[in-house]
């Protein structure tokens, strides 16, 4: 799903909280490596050194990080599974701390993890330097080492094809609410991809969990849902419960959990 799902799940929280301490928000993308030319240039564009968008808030301040920064185990909604997740370069992280900075944000940390497969990949790519794209010549060709791999992909079973397709997200926000410490986690899940639904079979199971909220929020914009003028932010833009209502019109549902961890 795209980021501005993960906003909205945070406003849930937002909205019932006094204070809030941290937001982790995780993204589940089960998806091919390269089953289009775009998708294989996000995916080495957001493990690739030196990226100056791959920050985290903290303490009143963006911070870059390197690509694996700090890795956390993150339990999705089946049939996804526990995966070690990373920082990745979302915007959630850039306009959240600014829309929520009334309730004192301490720390936004947005992460993400493909098919392990992908993930394993990505990392040899990164310690063995493919990923900065350096020209390399073959038999008097000059070409990027990347370029070259991402080719190769593209006409590939192993880079168009996956095991597990769909998308899962996991948002966490810690707080008080009532003067006391409490732990929200919001996720999301969807028909299976195997086939058994209709029209969420296969990649359909994840470009359906990406356009399907793209689409309910021209549409509320269209029906005067929205709030604000000009660019706003989706965490401020948009009802959480209605937002959640329209996804669930599509076979997309939010799961809350609520702890004290006092």
């Amino acid at each position: 799903m795209t980021p501005g799902i993960t906003n909205v799940m945070s406003r849930y929280a937002h909205d019932r909280l006094e204070s809030i301490d941290t937001i982790r928000i995780s993204h589940g993308a089960f998806r091919p490596f390269a089953f289009s030319p775009a998708i294989t240039e996000t995916t080495r564009i957001e493990y690739e050194p030196g990226l100056e968008s791959r920050i985290v808030f903290e303490d009143g301040a963006f911070k870059q990080v390197e690509p694996f920064a700090r890795p956390l185990e993150i339990t999705l909604p089946e049939p996804f599974g526990t995966h070690t997740q990373y920082i990745i370069p979302h915007a959630e992280t850039q306009t959240i701390p600014r829309s929520f900075r009334e309730k004192g944000v301490r720390l936004v940390e947005v992460r993400g993890t493909w098919p392990p497969a992908n993930m394993q990949l990505l990392r040899v790519l990164y310690d063995w330097g493919f990923l900065e794209n350096k020209t390399v010549s073959v038999d008097g060709v000059d070409v990027g080492v990347m370029d070259t791999i991402a080719s190769y992909l593209l006409q590939s079973d192993q880079g168009t094809t996956t095991k597990l397709y769909g998308y899962a997200l996991h948002v966490e926000v810690t707080g008080t609410e009532n003067g006391k410490p409490v732990c929200y986690t919001l996720t999301t899940s969807h028909p299976a991809s195997d086939g058994s639904v209709a029209d969420w079979e296969g990649l359909r199971a994840y470009t359906r969990s990406v356009g399907i909220p793209m689409s309910i929020a021209a549409q509320l914009i269209l029906d005067g849902q929205g709030s604000g003028l000009g660019v706003v932010a989706p965490e401020l833009a948009f009802a959480p419960e209605v937002v959640f209502a329209e996804l669930k019109k599509r076979q997309i549902a939010i799961h809350i959990d609520k702890q004290d961890i006092g």
